[in-house]
This record gives structure tokens, C-alpha cells and sequence, in this order.
């Protein structure tokens, strides 16, 4: 008889603190690697290769703005720049959706968050990506249980193209599309003699800067703003601004959550590069500084 093949990489489900985070695209990492230290012997051409130090690699995952509450209360406290480690177990299923390998993650710290591309033209389903680095990882065989999701549960729909930008006082109706940004955290290992597996602690966190497109429409008003804040010196940081990205269902109404930003300013302003016979709406690009990020999804905030 020939041998069942049951294995698909395409079933698995993540759980963090015991909340499972929701409808996961994506999810990797957690596997050993080790760094090599190599000795070049004089005479002898071989050189020998020997493990100096070792880690698990971090995990990346990518799920959209319909996530589990434990991996939300993660991901805020990482922007308001809060110390919180989580654990966290990885289920790999079977075709039939039954639990056959289980990974266990120990005191996980979130090292980047990813924020999409937002695009009034791109109609592909928005997610965001989360890195954490994990101190301790386990595996054992799953326990057989469905994986699946309870019947009647539903992914909220949010794509790229359903969003809504505020920055101040100045028009935003227009803004056409917000580049992706990327939110770090790096953090150090402390490497304790006995124990072969490194403690990590927090370092230094990182803002994105924020680059919206902008229909020409609206030039004049942010011409003015960039001009009093270049030219006329008024960038203290009484003169900064704050701000919103704002995530929208499909009926451009209902918002699922929000990225509040603080401290704002202009780093840069300039328009589309010009050219004889180019088709197409002609925009400003204003990239703007932001010192703190605040997230909020409004499921969890009401």
C-alpha cells in the first residue's frame, strides 16, 4: 500500500499568550543558527570551523488588522516604547487540519512592526508584519486537536486602498498613498556563562518617517506650511503638528483602528520630477518626522 502523505505547509495557527492572533498569512522563523569562528592554520590548508556563539532565529509574521487581542496588547506596547515580553505556541497541521508538530516560544520581544503600503489604487488585502526575537524555543509533537477556526468567525476586511490620513490642520482628502514605514526596536543579547541560550533586553527604538503623495490640488497649503517651517524657522517643538493613519472597512466609514503620531514635522518636501509628454496626475511627495506612534484598534479601544 502506498505510504499516506498527509503534511501541508499551508495549515498552522499561531497562539500568543494563549490568544490566538487571528487569521495568519505567514509565519517563519524559530530555528537554531549558530555563528562559526574559523582558525587558519599555518602550514595546513583546512581550516577549522567551530561554533562561537549560537541563537534561534527571529520569527516574522504577517496577519491583518483582524488580530487576537494578546498579539494587539503586543504590538502597543512595542510602539509606546513598553518592555513586554510574551510566549507564544506555533501548531503545524496535517491536511485535515489536525495538530502534528507544536513550537513553543519563551519571553518573545517584538524588533520591528511593519506597516503596509496604503494606496487609493491597490486593492490587495493590507497586512502587517511583526518580528520578535525569542530567548527560548521548544518542539514536541502536536496533540492531534483541529486547528481550525470556531464556525462564524470572520477576518475583518481591510485592503490597502481603505484608509484615511490627518496631519494638523492641513488638507489630506487628497492624499493618494502613504509609503510603507517600519517601526524598530533593537535589542541585545546578554550572554550569561552557564545558560547556553542568551537573555534579550531592549536597546534603542527607531520612528519611521512618514512620505504621503499628494494630488497638486492641494499644493498651495502645504507649499505655505513647508515654507514657514523651512524658510521662516518656525520647527520648534511647539510647531510640530499630530496626526492619524486610519484604518477603514469597505465602506470607507466604519474605522477598525488607527496609528496616532505625535510630534510631527517636515523633513522634506518636493514634487513629481517633471517630464515633457507624461501622462498622469501630477503630485507633491511631503516626507514628514514623527516621534512617537500610538496604536489603536478601535475592537479593543471602544
Amino acid at each position: 500500500m502506498a505510504e499516506q502523505r498527509t503534511y501541508t505547509k499551508g495549515n498552522f495557527t499561531l497562539d500568543v499568550d494563549g490568544v490566538n492572533v487571528g487569521y495568519l498569512y505567514k509565519v517563519s522563523g524559530g530555528h537554531p543558527e549558530a555563528d562559526i569562528a574559523e582558525s587558519k592554520l599555518g602550514p595546513d590548508n583546512v581550516v577549522k570551523k567551530n561554533v562561537a556563539n549560537w541563537k534561534w532565529s527571529p520569527f516574522k509574521a504577517e496577519f491583518g488588522i483582524g488580530m487576537g487581542k494578546g498579539m494587539y496588547d503586543w504590538m502597543k506596547a512595542a510602539f509606546d516604547k513598553a518592555v513586554l515580553t510574551k510566549n507564544g505556541t506555533l501548531l503545524s497541521a496535517d491536511f485535515n487540519h489536525k495538530a502534528m508538530t507544536e513550537l513553543t516560544f519563551m519571553n518573545g520581544l517584538i524588533t520591528e512592526i511593519g506597516c503596509p503600503k496604503l494606496d487609493g489604487s491597490d486593492k490587495n488585502v493590507a497586512k502587517f508584519s511583526v518580528t520578535w526575537q525569542a530567548e527560548q524555543v521548544r518542539w514536541a509533537p502536536g496533540g492531534g486537536q483541529d486547528i481550525r477556526a470556531p464556525i462564524g468567525a470572520k477576518q475583518k476586511a481591510w485592503l490597502c486602498s481603505n484608509f484615511r490620513v490627518e496631519v494638523g490642520s492641513l488638507p489630506c482628502n487628497r492624499v493618494s498613498s502613504v509609503d510603507a514605514m517600519t517601526w524598530k526596536c533593537s535589542v541585545t543579547p546578554d550572554q550569561i556563562g552557564i545558560n547556553r541560550e542568551p537573555t534579550y533586553h531592549p536597546a534603542a527604538v527607531t520612528v519611521p518617517d512618514m512620505k504621503v503623495n499628494v494630488s497638486y490640488a492641494d499644493y498651495k497649503p502645504w507649499a505655505d506650511a513647508a515654507k514657514k517651517w523651512f524658510v521662516d524657522g518656525h520647527h520648534l517643538e511647539g510647531d510640530e503638528m499630530t496626526g492619524s493613519i486610519i484604518y477603514l472597512g469597505p465602506d470607507m466609514k466604519q474605522e477598525l483602528g488607527r496609528i496616532e503620531l505625535h510630534n510631527v514635522g517636515f523633513k522634506s518636501f518636493q514634487s513629481d520630477d517633471l517630464e515633457g509628454g507624461a501622462d498622469g496626475v501630477k503630485r507633491f511627495s511631503p516626507t514628514l518626522y514623527i516621534e512617537k506612534m500610538v496604536f489603536k484598534i478601535t475592537e479593543y479601544d471602544a
